[in-house]
């Protein structure tokens, strides 16, 4: 599909599928872009669905914002839809991703079929969330890109999936430090709890438990608080899910939209 231009910024964006199938939005996390949908590049338009994978602003291919909000990250996937004549859509986001889903549900819920959040979290409330949202941003401020790089792609070695870890640690290195910053702030700023109770559309909550407890608590606390949510632990899944253990992310997925998607949703006006 190209580039196209919104509030200002050129804004990559990639379809596969059937247009006339209905649509679904993979929106990936901070710092990834849409390479990290491959896995499912390939497997959802053979289940029937089409892929919209957009690279968020200042990921990927697209321009760099001068501030960076999540807010206008689902400003951006809404007036996507809408230029491409789609009213309705299935969202499907990890980690970062997953906020900009949630994000784009309570500022334009007529925009969502469904919605999948996968290795995320709606706030930041327990103390131990707060001491690990801090020591996250603590570190992107005294600790160089490299070094940084590196530990990721250590960590994910250790989990037996060193292509991962080869791929965030070459994402990282190409984006400013400064940019990687404000985005770290803007995550640890993210707050839609009270929100929840409101999200009337049917929800999954997926969540891997390589990375620890604490993980998959903050997910549960997303499930918990939407009405109906749907809530799934992926053994030796985490964030990103999707790649971890993409046989278990499709499955658990495709079931779900299977479940919730009706034969005139999607269609364009």
């Amino acid at each position: 599909m190209g580039s196209m231009t919104f509030d200002g910024l050129s804004l990559y964006c990639e379809t596969h599928g059937d247009p006339s199938a209905p649509p679904v939005v993979l929106v990936h996390g901070l710092g990834a872009d849409h390479e990290m949908w491959e896995p499912q590049i390939a497997s959802f338009p053979r289940a029937g669905y089409f892929v919209i994978v957009p690279d968020l602003r200042g990921h990927g291919l697209s321009e760099r914002p001068e501030t960076f909000r999540i807010e206008d990250c689902a400003r951006d996937i809404h007036d996507l839809l809408h230029g491409m004549r789609i009213p309705r859509a299935h969202l499907i986001g990890v980690s970062m991703g997953g906020m900009v889903a949630q994000r784009l549900v309570v500022d334009h819920p007529e925009a969502a079929i469904s919605q999948v959040l996968v290795d995320s979290l709606s706030g930041v409330t327990r103390p131990m969330e707060r001491f690990n949202a801090s020591l996250a941003a603590l570190l992107l401020r005294v600790v160089s890109s490299k070094q940084q790089a590196r530990l990721i792609r250590g960590a994910y070695a250790k989990l037996g999936h060193d292509e991962v870890g080869q791929y965030l640690e070459a994402r990282l290195l190409s984006m400013p430090a400064r940019f990687a910053r404000e985005a770290r702030r803007e995550v640890n700023r993210f707050d839609v709890i009270d929100e929840l109770p409101a999200m009337s559309l049917p929800t999954l909550v997926l969540v891997g438990d390589a990375f620890g407890r604490l993980a998959v608590d903050m997910a549960r606390t997303t499930a918990a608080g939407v009405p109906g949510a749907r809530f799934e632990v992926l053994k030796g899944g985490g964030d990103p899910s999707n790649l971890l253990v993409p046989e278990a992310f499709d499955r658990a997925v495709l079931d779900f939209l299977a479940a919730v998607s009706g034969p005139s949703c999607g269609l364009k006006a």
